[in-house]
């Protein structure tokens, strides 16, 4: 696996970050961005998955190319002949090679991220779908090698050629696990359509194993409200409270950063938002003087936000495809250019609030809660953070739902208010997975 960019020296980041293939990589993103959004047909959504697919085969080839020649050279064995050309570097350099494996490791996760953002678009932003077929190790990358992946390919095809209908290849995606392709069949007369789930067998004798399972029991939880796969207790419960964020200011603070480097703010939540546009900023000030800037307008924002308690903060680095319950960066109410920006990491963004003021906004929108959390506990090892008691039932809340919370700016009494109503539906011993209505009035 490929180092996360916090662990990396600041000179290979800077490296990575101005590598040819990343730079070029972030014109691309802005330019599927703006064609998802022009997606309204089948047709379009054919067109731009064949192009998505077309670039995601070719990074995941070229990325292929420099494992081999990185195997050879680390055997002491020479350059094979046939070797790709390395764009920057010395190509006898194993370190050279490893730089740009990492480049194109990045690349096929952004790509992913773009994926992600085709599906959660053409599921018109309903969370369930994402919730019930994410519960699965990722695939791997997508290559031309597999048996599967050509199978998969050729079955969208004839679902386009012979049916007219929109066929999603899973393994473009990061948030989508479970079965192989999601068909979308042609609206009937009153718009309404169906959406099947697939999950393919290149042979067709081959028994039923876990996968086929996997993918009933997700379109059992999304049909019948059955079970979720990997959890027997586990369910989607529909809160019935409509979603609402406070994304507005995130598309105000990059507006500032993009001219000032930096920008922090306060928003409603007692929450303190900090933005960082890393060109505007590297052509301001020096990387010393920029890390000073950082860490002084970030302590003077955590004093006017006036934190009491454990204090905790999310931010937007290095997570494109890597499975997170946040919606994926493409789908962001901001501009093009933006959330390129956010896959790509050379836009940046934090939230951070405390534990006290969390507890405080929650109590003070009427539910009973507690932190749960002890003090000086790591917040990445702790199951959960958060327990609110209500309607006779206890519910614990995991880092992974604090993170969405804080990452998408949602609304605070929204937020309580589609607590207390999962509380009040949720029956004992269920471990719910809970979704907001109207979604689509956030990202679209």
């Amino acid at each position: 696996m490929s180092p996360m960019l916090t662990d990396m020296p600041s000179d290979r980041l800077d490296a990575l970050i101005k590598h040819p293939f990343h730079r070029e990589t972030v014109e691309r993103l802005v330019g599927f961005i703006r064609d998802l959004r022009e997606c309204r047909t089948p047709e379009n959504y054919v067109a731009f998955q064949q192009d998505l697919l077309h670039a995601t085969l070719a990074a995941n080839a070229a990325r292929a190319e420099r494992s081999r020649v990185i195997k050879r050279l680390r055997r002491g064995q020479k350059l094979p002949a046939d070797a790709p050309d390395l764009v920057v570097g010395d190509p006898h350099d194993l370190d050279d090679w490893r730089l740009e494996q990492d480049v194109l490791e990045r690349v096929g996760r952004q790509l992913r991220s773009i994926g992600d953002a085709m599906a959660w678009q053409a599921f018109h932003y309903d969370r369930r779908h994402i919730l019930a077929l994410r519960r699965n190790e990722s695939p791997g990358p997508m290559t031309l090698s597999k048996e599967g992946t050509v199978h998969e390919i050729q079955f969208a095809h004839q679902q386009w050629i012979e049916h007219r209908q929109f066929a999603m290849l899973h393994d473009l995606t990061d948030c989508l696990r479970i079965g192989d392709v999601t068909v979308f069949t042609k609206p009937d007369r009153n718009n309404e359509q169906d959406i099947l789930l697939y999950e393919l067998k290149t042979n067709p004798n081959r028994r039923e194993g876990p996968q086929l399972e996997r993918t009933r029991l997700a379109a059992e939880a999304l049909h019948r409200g059955g079970p979720l796969p990997g959890h027997r207790n586990a369910r989607l419960i529909d809160t019935g409270v409509p979603y609402a964020t406070h994304l507005s200011a995130l598309a105000d603070a990059f507006d500032h950063a993009h001219r000032d480097g930096l920008k922090t703010m306060r928003v409603p939540g007692q929450r303190g938002l900090l933005t960082l546009d890393i060109h505007a900023a590297g052509n301001r000030w020096s990387s010393q003087e920029a890390t000073r800037q950082f860490k002084a307008q970030y302590n003077a924002l955590l004093r006017r936000t006036r934190l009491t308690g454990q204090r905790v903060c999310y931010g937007s680095g290095d997570s494109a495809a890597r499975n997170h319950l946040t919606a994926p960066w493409g789908i962001y109410p901001l501009q093009p250019t933006q959330c390129a920006g956010l896959i790509a990491d050379v836009l940046v963004f934090t939230v951070t609030l405390s534990s006290d003021n969390f507890v405080e906004e929650l109590r003070r929108a009427g539910l009973d809660v507690r932190w749960v959390l002890p003090e000086g506990t790591e917040i990445e090892s702790a199951p959960h953070l958060l327990e609110i008691n209500g309607h006779g039932r206890r519910l614990q809340v995991a880092r992974a739902e604090i993170e969405r919370v804080l990452l998408e700016l949602t609304d605070l009494q929204t937020w309580a208010e589609g607590m207390d109503r999962l509380l009040e539906k949720t029956e004992s011993r269920c471990q719910p997975w809970p979704y907001f209505t109207e979604e689509h009035q956030v990202w679209a």
